[in-house]
């Protein structure tokens, strides 16, 4: 059995809860001994991620999940949501406000992609660690 550690919340579908949700990765990776390249980079990838679900995915009456995951190899951000459209990255001009935040995921991340449920959509990144990231350890915290 592998080890690695998961960390599960939901929040609600505003975007106030974008900032606790971007606090929340950055204190648990910072807790389980992430580089600090690696917890800014996970740190900007919830915060794409949770403003994508709530910006696109929102279902009223219904949260978002944030399931942060480490194993001896990678850290997975996943961010589900109850809408049914897609993520699609756009080719915003230098004059758009919006339209970077899948571009930049794919940036960071060594792989992304979503997850199709019956209802809604789970969108996740990845990023392989290095062999000098301290990994492994049994166990899972749930707020």
């Amino acid at each position: 059995m592998e080890d690695f550690r998961t960390d599960r919340t939901r929040y609600p579908t505003r975007s106030a809860y974008v900032k606790p949700a971007r606090d929340r990765v950055q204190r648990v990776a910072r807790e389980w001994g992430l580089t600090e390249a690696l917890v800014s980079d996970l740190t900007l990838l919830a915060s794409e991620l949770v403003t994508n679900a709530i910006t696109h995915g929102r279902v009223q009456g219904r949260e978002i999940g944030v399931t942060l995951t480490q194993t001896p190899d990678r850290v997975r951000i996943e961010v589900r949501d109850a809408g049914d459209g897609l993520p699609k990255e756009q080719n915003p001009t230098a004059e758009d406000l919006n339209g970077r935040g899948l571009i930049l995921v794919g940036i960071l991340a060594d792989e992304w992609g979503v997850i199709t449920q019956v209802v809604g959509k789970t969108v996740f990144a990845e990023i392989y660690l290095k062999q000098e990231t301290p990994v492994g350890c049994n166990g899972v915290s749930h707020a």
